[in-house]
């Protein structure tokens, strides 16, 4: 505490400021639920991006053993 004599405070200057601060901390709330909103959008539209090129990996991986595969098959065939 400070050793300073409290000073009388309009109500009416008290509610003003009141009210500023409400507005403020509540549009403060506002734009940090569309932050995190914005964000969780982005996440999810980087999942699915990470999805579908796992899935392609996934494809490219198979067809490089089959082909794999197959030339084993050949070459074995041939007297390789």
């Amino acid at each position: 505490m400070t050793d300073q004599p409290k000073k009388q405070v309009s109500p009416m200057a008290a509610a003003v400021e009141a009210t500023a601060l409400n507005d403020y901390y509540r549009n403060r709330c506002l734009m940090l639920a569309d932050a995190l909103e914005r964000e969780r959008q982005e996440k999810d539209a980087m999942q699915t991006e990470i999805d579908r090129l796992t899935k392609i990996n996934g494809k490219l991986q198979d067809g490089a053993a089959q082909d794999a595969a197959k030339a084993e098959k050949k070459d074995a065939q041939n007297g390789g």
